[in-house]
């Protein structure tokens, strides 16, 4: 067993390396700044009247420079203070729209909805048709970048308060993830958001879901910067613009990362549903389906066949090269439960086809297993506690001395990386992992739990529920987060 710390890694931006994404973008401006990239965002708004009126007033007060958070007890590089989106400073980048991007949604209608006795279901469905009418109208007419849906919270109320039929998902109080805002968002409204995001790939414009309250923040929302830090790197990345990437070690050398995944239908059969994200170092890459899994009587967790792994796995990385036209030379997966054999072979056996000389197959998974630091803070982010050559235990959350404190609410939890098969060293795949915790555009604060191979193949997965088998889903991420 051996104990050992990795240092923060550094992101590469336009002129220099930081490992804060903020600090990075305020500073050497975002990755691809000496390249083709968006210089003006055009974008779209889909509201109610009153909600579009908010948004436009809060984009506008974001162009200028926002304080950090002040408290008694600053931490000036957690809570660092918005330069401002304009083209003079940071990203470089300035907001473009006119009247006719804005296409208000009359209250009546959505009155006509909230006010009948429809189900939750019904709601969400027809909600969600009045947003994509105008979306379809803005693709076809005006050509965004991005289009933003407002949602007023009179809107959200009504969904909240809907009830399900009897053959629906039961909607409970479960708190399942973060938005810009940083406010938990129930089962209710994720699921309205993510169907709204699937029903919308089919205009081939992203979209990005924002709450009208964001223009006038409560106490339990995210200080204002760090709220415009996420909302514009966010609408930057889905604008086919590069934030920030990972430092290649090697420029001659192309690194994949895949996550493998696996969903289950909205109607909770048993049937599943393999997906596979691979991307390079620059966050480039694509999004694939792939087959429909039967899970077995004496294995209740999803496992693809041998030719099911292969054909995944082929099929992704051929998508991979129309796309960036290069095959990598060495690609790890990542997947939350372990390989079997079948995957195993597989994985490997597409990976010879296509001359990739190296391949690592890991499974990330949340541990029960905890280290304790002398006083009263917890391991540092970037604890890697081997077990053995392929079992090992890494803090990806914990104590961060850049931000000198630990920015979470509750004690955190390390991942357990057991390593399959793997060509590279267990060191070198481990600080991937951490450094992969900070490939997340929709969150600059660095220290999430999981990477972005499988924070990705989750959300996709996630979304993917509400299209059919034969609806068109997009290959890019900007279309998921």
């Amino acid at each position: 067993m051996k104990l050992r710390y990795i240092e923060e890694p550094s992101l590469q931006f336009g002129t220099d390396q930081h490992i804060c994404p903020k600090s990075g973008i305020y500073s050497f401006n975002p990755f691809d700044i000496a390249q083709v990239r968006p210089e003006k965002i055009t974008i779209g708004i889909v509201g109610k009247g009153e909600s579009v009126d908010k948004i436009i007033e809060w984009i506008e007060s974001c162009k200028n420079h926002i304080s950090g958070k002040q408290s008694k007890n600053p931490h000036p590089n957690l809570f660092m203070n918005f330069c401002g989106f304009n083209k003079n400073i940071g990203f470089k980048c300035e907001i473009a729209y006119d009247e006719t991007y804005l296409r208000k949604l009359n209250n009546s209608d959505f009155d006509k909805i909230v006010t009948g006795n429809g189900s939750l279901e019904e709601i969400i469905n027809e909600v969600t048709n009045l947003y994509l009418n105008e979306i379809k109208f803005l693709s076809k007419n005006k050509k965004p970048d991005v289009v933003l849906c407002a949602l007023s919270e009179n809107l959200m109320k009504h969904i909240m308060e809907a009830k399900p039929k009897n053959n629906e998902e039961e909607e409970d109080k479960e708190i399942i993830e973060k938005d810009f805002d940083a406010e938990k968002l129930s089962k209710k409204e994720q699921n309205f958001r993510r169907n709204l995001k699937a029903q919308a790939m089919q205009y081939n414009v992203p979209i990005q879901i924002i709450r009208d309250r964001i223009a006038k923040q409560t106490a339990e929302m995210q200080d204002p910067a760090t709220i415009a830090w996420n909302f514009f790197t966010a609408l930057y990345y889905k604008a086919s613009g590069t934030p920030w990437a990972l430092i290649r070690k090697d420029s001659a050398e192309t690194t994949c990362y895949a996550g493998i995944s696996f969903f289950q239908s909205r109607d909770k059969k048993s049937t599943q549903t393999s997906i596979a994200q691979i991307f390079n170092e620059l966050g480039k890459g694509v999004i694939l389906r792939g087959e429909e899994i039967k899970l077995k009587k004496y294995d209740r967790v999803p496992h693809l066949e041998g030719q099911q792994a292969f054909n995944l796995l082929t099929q992704s990385l051929t998508e991979y090269y129309d796309a960036v036209k290069i095959f990598p030379k060495r690609i790890i997966l990542h997947k939350t439960s372990n390989f079997n054999d079948d995957e195993v072979y597989g994985f490997t056996e597409a990976a010879k086809k296509l001359y990739i000389n190296q391949i690592d197959l890991v499974s990330i998974q949340t541990s029960d297993l905890r280290l304790y630091r002398r006083g009263n803070y917890p391991p540092m982010r970037g604890t890697h506690f081997s077990l053995s050559d392929k079992h090992h235990l890494l803090y990806t959350r914990g104590s961060v001395p850049y931000y000198e404190t630990y920015p979470g609410r509750y004690i955190p939890r390390a991942i357990e990386v057991k390593l399959t098969t793997y060509d590279e060293s267990p060191n070198v795949i481990c600080d991937e992992i951490l450094a992969l915790t900070k490939m997340n555009w929709n969150n600059t604060q660095f220290d999430t739990q999981m990477p972005i191979t499988i924070e990705c193949a989750r959300n996709v997965g996630e979304i993917l529920k509400y299209l059919g088998p034969e609806d068109q889903m997009q290959l890019k991420y900007s279309f998921y987060m």
